[in-house]
């Protein structure tokens, strides 16, 4: 194995510390000129979004001035509108209150108007039932009467008894 001495080592690792040193040197200098680049293109972009954002805001801002007033007058034409809405609101609701409440005594007199025609026609048809009823019942048993005397006067002698109808004696074809 060959000898070196310390001042070859001491040579060597020199050159090669200046070596990587002069390696870092350029790496730096590539990396300033890259951000360089790279701000020059921002710096670019951001003038050129400023020229095309500066007038609309300017435009933007006479805009707002000149509609700022018309949105004000629409809020408190909007604001009274609703005002009044609220006010006629209340007027329908009492209103459609005091006519539910005359309705509601309108049905309760109709109710008892019907009610009472109603009983009053019960009665009636009772009185005149019993007023046709009691009479009838009496007329229907004078006309019986009237007629078993008639019969009898009629006939000299005790009635004869009438003919069974066939198969009206416990025959297989009667029905009770």
């Amino acid at each position: 194995m060959p000898h070196f001495d310390p001042q070859t080592l001491e040579l060597v690792t020199t050159a090669v510390v200046g070596a990587t040193l002069l390696l870092q040197v350029i790496l730096l200098f590539a990396i300033l000129f890259g951000i360089r680049k790279a701000a020059i293109a921002i710096r670019s972009d951001i003038d050129q979004i400023r020229s095309t954002i500066t007038p609309l805001i300017g435009e933007t801002r006479d805009l707002m001035s000149r509609v700022g007033p018309k949105i004000d007058d629409a809020a408190d034409d909007l604001a009274a509108l609703t005002h009044v809405l609220r006010q006629q609101t209340e007027g329908i609701q009492n209103t459609v209150a005091e006519i539910n409440n005359r309705a509601r005594k309108q049905v309760g007199r109709v109710d008892l108007m019907v009610t009472s025609l109603l009983d009053t026609t019960e009665r009636a048809g009772a009185v005149v039932n019993d007023a046709v009823a009691k009479p009838m019942r009496q007329l229907a048993g004078a006309v019986a009467w009237l007629r078993a005397v008639v019969e009898s006067l009629r006939t000299p002698g005790a009635p004869e008894p009438k003919p069974p109808v066939d198969g009206a004696e416990g025959g297989p074809g009667m029905f009770i």
